[in-house]
Parts: structure tokens; C-alpha cells; sequence
């Protein structure tokens, strides 16, 4: 991915936010996220805090946020650079999300309302319109996901959520076989907003975890620790 993408979200980000660590952590987290800035490379202090019109101050302390996070990986001395992921740690984050996700599924059924319930079905028919591009798709899902958690009122779980998608979520957009099968994914959510809409918390929670196992047979299918890093190098989610 070229500078310019980015460039884009750190000139956006300048004119939105004001708190500078605020502005330094939500910019460099987008980052990465999206895949502008990629697994293994190094970060930039210096440029960060010029187009971000900040010290680098608050871009130090942003990067220690984003370190608690998993996202980066700080050197003495050597700077920060973007954490890559093992299959390994694909496998374990995953199947910590299956858990959690299906916990907190479980917890909002009986919370959702027939209102709410419409809201998480007009997500659901946005999905067909992303298929052809896998940035808008992965954020996409991460608000319908988070929809689905939000009324279980713990936060903690859910923060921890988000944690732990965010740590995948720049893989996505690399892997073949998982972008095939976003339709089938979208079936998936299909399946699970019924069992919600039946308030049946346990069909809902079974159904959730099988749908984050298959999503990660799906990433690792095409994802090997030198294969994900090469391409880490050449593919965003533009």
C-alpha cells in the first residue's frame, strides 16, 4: 500500500480530533487496521507526529496503548514496528473469541428489543453491497458483530472483544479463501440474528462460535507465517 492511504487518514484524523494522544492513538490504530501500515514495518515517530501536527510525545504514548494492545512491538532503542502474527496466534486468538463472543451473545439476547432487533436487520441487508470490497466488508462486520454484543452491558468483555478483532482484522483483506467466502459469512449472520430474533440465547451462542472457527479455517487456509508477512508487504484494504 502506497503512503498516500497513509498520509489520507492522518490528515483526516488531524482535522476531527483535538486531544493529541487521543488523535495519535485512534490514527495510528486505523492504521493499522486498515493495513496502511502493515504487518512488520517500522514506525515512524517523527512522521506521524509532523502530519499529525503533534510532538512526539503523545505519539509515544499512543504506542504504548497500542503495545497493551498487541498491536505494535516496541524495541529499546529500535523504535516500534507493527506486530505480525503467527498461525499459532491466529489459532489462540480465535478460539479466545469464539469463548468470548459467544459469552457475550448469550448475555444481550434476552436485552434486545423489537426495535433493536430492526436495527441489527437493516446492518444485516448492507452486507451485499461490501462483498466487492474488503475494507467496507470488514468494518462492516465489525459493527454488526459489535451490535449483536453492545446489550450484554459488560464492557469489559466487550472492550476485550475488540481487542482481540482488531488484532485480526489486518489479515482479512489478505487471504483469498476468506474473501470467497464473505457471502457465506453473510449467511452465517443470517442464521444468527434469527436465533436472536427467536431469543434463543443458546442457538445463538452455539451458532456464533462455529461462525468464528470458520472464519479462522478460512483465514489460515491461505495463511502461513512467511506467506501472510509477504504479503502483509503488498496487499491492503483499500
Amino acid at each position: 500500500m502506497s503512503n498516500k492511504k497513509l498520509l489520507e487518514i492522518f490528515k483526516k484524523d488531524a482535522e476531527q480530533l483535538v486531544n493529541a494522544e487521543t488523535l495519535a492513538l485512534t490514527s495510528m490504530r486505523k492504521a493499522i487496521i486498515s493495513g496502511a501500515l502493515s504487518p512488520g514495518k517500522e514506525i515512524d515517530e517523527e512522521m506521524v507526529a509532523q502530519n499529525l501536527n503533534i510532538s512526539r510525545m503523545p505519539v509515544r504514548q499512543a504506542l504504548g496503548i497500542l503495545e497493551s494492545e498487541g498491536l505494535v512491538k516496541r524495541i529499546h532503542r529500535h523504535g516500534a514496528t507493527v506486530t505480525q502474527l503467527s498461525s499459532e496466534e491466529i489459532k489462540e486468538i480465535y478460539n479466545m473469541r469464539a469463548c468470548l463472543e459467544a459469552l457475550a451473545i448469550r448475555k444481550a439476547v434476552p436485552r434486545y428489543s423489537d426495535e433493536y432487533i430492526t436495527m441489527l436487520r437493516a446492518l444485516l441487508k448492507e452486507f451485499p453491497d461490501r462483498f466487492d470490497d474488503p475494507y467496507q466488508f470488514v468494518r462492516l462486520n465489525h459493527k454488526f458483530h459489535l451490535a449483536l454484543y453492545e446489550p450484554c452491558d459488560w464492557d469489559r468483555l466487550v472492550n476485550l472483544i475488540i481487542q482481540l478483532r482488531n488484532n485480526t482484522a489486518r489479515y482479512i483483506g489478505m487471504t483469498r479463501n476468506f474473501l470467497q467466502q464473505m457471502p457465506s459469512f453473510s449467511a452465517n449472520h443470517s442464521q444468527i440474528l434469527v436465533a436472536c430474533e427467536r431469543k434463543n440465547s443458546e442457538q445463538a451462542a452455539t451458532l456464533m462460535r462455529e461462525h468464528i472457527l470458520c472464519a479462522m479455517k478460512a483465514l489460515l487456509q491461505d495463511f502461513s507465517d512467511s506467506g501472510a508477512k509477504n504479503q502483509s508487504r503488498n496487499v491492503g484494504l483499500e
